[in-house]
């Protein structure tokens, strides 16, 4: 699966289900997570961030990249950096997909859209002061407008 974050306000804006990982599934990801952005008014160009696998290092994740802002491959221990998204695939992972019984692809992405719905405004997070990362996404938008 991929994942894509909003860094700042910890929320899902997309997952990305699929067989067998690829760069230009990581490159559909990328750009409909970044729509979910444009949707709620962010229209800044975006840091990337990934680890250094290859669907990441190839030429058309870096050209989509560049589309859209800039890439910059993260560590796990970096402050801000990947932690975060591993973080997000665990709380997937343990409370949500390995408590299901999923017998097909179509199955897994109904479940990522129902998680994605359920971590962004029902689950509450501490980093955030307690509130939900759907209402900071929001909130982030509109203080963009408000300068």
């Amino acid at each position: 699966m991929y994942v894509v974050l909003d860094v700042i306000s910890r929320a899902v804006l997309h997952i990305e289900a699929v067989r067998q990982l690829s760069a230009s599934s990581a490159v559909t990801a990328l750009r409909q997570g970044v729509e979910v952005l444009r949707q709620v008014g962010s229209a800044e160009p975006v840091v990337v961030m990934s680890d250094g696998g290859s669907d990441f290092t190839s030429l058309i994740f870096g050209q989509a990249c560049q589309e859209l802002g800039c890439w910059v491959r993260a560590k796990v221990s970096q402050p801000g950096g990947m932690g975060i998204l591993e973080r997000v695939n665990r709380t997937l992972k343990y409370e949500w997909i390995f408590r299901e019984d999923i017998g097909s692809i179509a199955e897994l992405r109904e479940q990522c859209g129902r998680f994605r719905e359920w971590y962004n405004r029902h689950r509450m997070h501490s980093a955030l002061g307690y509130t939900y990362p759907w209402d900071k996404l929001l909130s982030s938008a509109k203080s963009l407008f408000a300068a």
